[in-house]
């Protein structure tokens, strides 16, 4: 990314429901190449990882296709707490406290209301547009609904607003149009590491945990991070970052093909190929 482009730094508070709130440096990005008095800002929250690989969205994106149409500006910016934009110096809970959705929103409605841009004096009518997928998908539907004196549209795409703890249904898109002989291997394998957590031997776990290098992890939680971490090294380094859903159907993809040999040849029958 050029460096014209950012990054840069707003000063945000830590707290915005505190009035005596220290500030933190909040990163982003900005392209305002196409800028033409009158135009758009297209604002973009990253989400929950840092935004170094999506910087790029400011100017190869279907958002920065929309501001050069538009004549408008495009704006990247980091989630809290992901990347450099740490309201604290480390990741206690003292500093991971204000790692919240109310918090996020207002750190979007703040950049609304007193991000300057180099060169350009904008206008107080401007119109601002607020994409995400996803999670950020999410925060755009919600800035819109809590701020529509800010927020002209929201782009949410793919935005699970109705949230839920345990989002199975996620998967269901791929569960019911993925070729059958995937989905089976994937529900086989599903099946069988749950199986192997539920029992009441140490044996079975233990034997699971070894194929992922994860063996001496207690917790079961811990060991399903763990595993979804390692898988996901391959996943990063075969799909572009801005399919997510890609990623998790090569997630289940990659864990039959790698692990299949492992599992008794009648558990992954018929597997993809």
């Amino acid at each position: 990314i050029e460096e014209r482009w950012g990054p840069f730094y707003f000063d945000q508070p830590i707290d915005h429901f505190d009035f005596e709130s220290k500030t933190f440096k909040h990163r982003y990005w900005t392209n305002t190449d196409w800028y033409e008095p009158g135009g758009p800002v297209i604002l973009y929250n990253a989400g929950e990882a840092p935004a170094d690989e999506r910087a790029i969205y400011v100017s190869n994106s279907s958002m920065a296709t929309l501001a050069r149409r538009l004549h408008g500006i495009v704006v990247v910016m980091e989630h809290r707490s992901y990347g450099e934009s740490q309201p604290g110096l480390d990741y206690s809970v003292k500093n991971l406290r204000t790692l919240t959705t109310a918090q996020a929103l207002e750190d979007m409605a703040s950049m609304i209301k007193h991000l300057k841009f180099s060169s350009i004096d904008l206008d107080p009518n401007t119109k601002w547009i607020v994409y995400g997928g996803s999670y950020s998908g999410n925060l755009a539907a919600w800035m819109r609904l809590k701020y529509p004196e800010l927020v002209f549209a929201a782009v949410p795409s793919s935005a699970p607003v109705q949230m839920s703890y345990n989002f199975y249904e996620y998967f269901n898109a791929v569960q019911r149009y993925a070729p059958p002989n995937c989905t089976h291997a994937i529900r086989s394998v599903v099946r069988h590491v749950d199986l192997a957590l539920l029992s009441p031997f140490p044996g079975p776990r233990r034997r699971i945990k070894a194929l992922f290098g994860l063996e001496d992890l207690e917790h079961d939680d811990d060991f399903a991070e763990g595993k979804t971490k390692f898988v996901l090294l391959f996943c990063e380094s075969t799909y572009s970052v801005n399919n997510t859903i890609i990623s998790k159907i090569y997630f289940f993809f990659f864990l039959v093909l790698l692990f299949s040999s492992h599992f008794p040849s009648w558990l992954v029958a018929g597997n993809a190929t």
